[in-house]
């Protein structure tokens, strides 16, 4: 391993030139760095995904405080005593709590409060809207990143208010069937289904009180039959499904099987590529066409999406994922880091990503270009 900066320096690049004591690579080759100092770093569950959003990343330290790290691993800003961080930044906003009013507002990316704490609930923003609770009125309503009100909702939903395509997933509060209200507060598409997630591609899965699994549009249609065993969402174009066999493929938004099923496991998309399990439980990665461009592997039984080129693969340990050993794969399927970090660690966002070792460490790992 190459040292640089006080940095660890791995190449990242289309082929690495073997000769003799040395190698070279490719002038457009670009590097990813992991940085030297350790974080004190715990995944803020649920509350946080665990990666960077808008250059921050929230964690939870050891002595269980949320604060908020840049990409060089420091304290990205400090907060009156106050005010508690809740989550992650969504579209340059995240929900802090005045702990003395137990009530709840906005802050932006610089730690300033934009939006008072006078809610008795707070949601993500998505789309431009959250929603909120007005603790004067008890008024629930969509509100704007500058907080004015966009929209009062006449009905208080079951659902965490993240909209796409539109759309945003709420519950039924006796049965607890699905259906989706739209930008105006409006139940859209009725309460039906057993099962559901939010839009991907124009379509959502959704499922029936029989078990099967199909897709609706946004006009609550459903455009592929619900038949299936199990889904994923729709990415780049395809969805993977899996038939009353048991078998993993993938389908077109039409409904056609473009993959035959022939998986044990399938994940979406990502940049052209999604991982697929073959009867030893291995992972792979397939192209559009179902074409095998990143090789079986033993050593890998779990696979996250690509991001920014970059993915996280490991094997589970004791059938246990949170035991496993993970590293970061290219798009060659080339190891550039060691297995020896946990699963919580994060995809790239940006540049950056943070991989974890344990409870009250990790590290930021980072891209850059560098010449030849």
């Amino acid at each position: 391993m190459l040292k640089k900066f006080g940095l660890a320096i791995l190449i990242l690049c289309t082929s690495v030139i073997v000769s003799g004591t040395g190698w070279a690579a490719p002038s457009s080759a670009t590097a990813i760095e992991v940085s030297k100092t350790p974080l004190d770093y715990n995944v803020a569950r649920p509350l946080s995904d665990g990666a960077f959003h808008d250059g921050l990343l929230a964690a939870e330290t050891s002595a269980g405080k949320l604060v908020f790290y840049n990409t060089k691993g420091e304290k990205a800003f400090s907060l009156p005593a106050e005010l508690k961080p809740i989550g992650d930044f969504h579209e340059q906003r995240a929900v802090v709590k005045n702990t003395k009013t137990n009530l709840y507002g906005y802050m932006n990316t610089k730690g300033i409060l934009v939006i008072p704490c006078q809610y008795t609930e707070a949601n993500s923003f998505s789309e431009g809207k959250a929603k909120i609770t007005i603790a004067s009125t008890k008024e629930n309503v969509l509100i704007d990143r500058t907080g004015t009100i966009l929209i009062p909702l006449k009905e208080n939903y079951g659902s965490e208010y993240l909209f796409s395509d539109g759309l945003a997933l709420v519950y039924a509060p006796n049965t607890g069937k699905a259906g989706f209200i739209n930008a105006s507060g409006q139940l859209a598409i009725p309460y039906k289904y057993k099962y559901s997630r939010n839009f991907s591609d124009g379509l959502a899965i959704v499922q029936n009180s029989k078990g099967l699994y199909g897709y609706i549009n946004t006009t609550g249609k459903e455009v592929i039959p619900l038949q299936y065993k199990s889904g994923g969402d729709f990415s780049e174009g395809l969805a993977p499904v899996q038939n009353a066999k048991g078998k993993w493929g993938f389908i077109s938004k039409q409904g056609k099987v473009v993959i035959p099923f022939k998986f044990t496991d399938a994940q979406d998309f990502s940049e052209g590529l999604a991982s697929v399990k073959n009867a030893k439980n291995e992972v792979g990665f397939i192209d559009k066409s179902g074409a095998l461009v990143i090789k079986y592997q033993q050593k890998y039984d779990i696979a996250f999406p690509f991001k920014e080129g970059l993915a996280l693969v490991g094997k589970q340990a004791h059938s246990s994922v949170s035991d496993g050993k993970f590293g970061y794969i290219n798009r060659q399927g080339q190891l550039l880091t060691k297995l020896e970090y946990k699963a919580e660690s994060s995809s790239f966002s940006n540049g950056y990503a943070v991989a974890f070792i344990k409870p009250g460490k990790a590290f930021i790992v980072s891209k850059h270009s560098v010449s030849k």
